[in-house]
């Protein structure tokens, strides 16, 4: 019996065929991987909570001859999910959280797509000079904070100043849009 000596060279057609086959399987895995990734940011972004802020009023002073401040606002979902609300807050007092009192707005509630939720708050004369020895400041602070849930489960939290008042008058925060999120 004769010995048949099989060699494979490395230019031939077949290994040159498998090597082509290679690239250009591994080349559109890498495109399949930048696509998914790219698609997937933009859904994060479509789903992504969008709630703002409408025909918001910000007074030193109130509809009450007796108030200090008052604050009126919609709170609007403009994103294309349903957001569940865990609380929403006007804060009043220091700078930081635990040198202010808060004002619990609303709990927990849900909003639909394009649903809105009114806001109003005031604080009297008496409450803002409480407020000002209590902390011992000379500057009130408010501002308003919603908690809510995103879509891992996770709380969330927005806030955003409104207006400081202090004897030497009051500052108004300026934020550019209406967004709150």
């Amino acid at each position: 019996m004769a010995k048949v000596a099989a060699t494979v060279s490395l230019m031939s057609p077949t290994v040159i065929i498998s090597l082509v086959a290679l690239i250009i399987s591994l080349v559109s895995t890498a495109i399949s991987v930048v696509s998914f990734r790219r698609s997937r940011q933009i859904q994060e972004y479509d789903y992504a909570t969008r709630l703002q802020i409408e025909e918001e009023e910000i007074r030193a002073g109130g509809p009450g001859p007796e108030d200090a401040f008052s604050y009126s606002a919609q709170l609007v979902n403009f994103g294309l999910k349903p957001v569940e609300i865990d609380r929403v807050y006007v804060d009043y007092g220091g700078d930081a959280l635990d040198t202010s009192w808060h004002f619990h707005v609303e709990g927990n509630s849900h909003m639909s797509p394009g649903g809105k939720r009114q806001i109003n708050f005031s604080l009297s004369e008496n409450d803002y000079q409480a407020t000002l020895t209590k902390f011992d400041l000379k500057w009130c602070l408010f501002r308003l904070r919603v908690r809510y849930f995103n879509m891992t489960g996770g709380i969330v939290e927005a806030q955003r100043r409104l207006i400081a008042i202090g004897p030497g008058g009051t500052t108004f925060y300026a934020q550019r849009g209406d967004a709150l999120t």
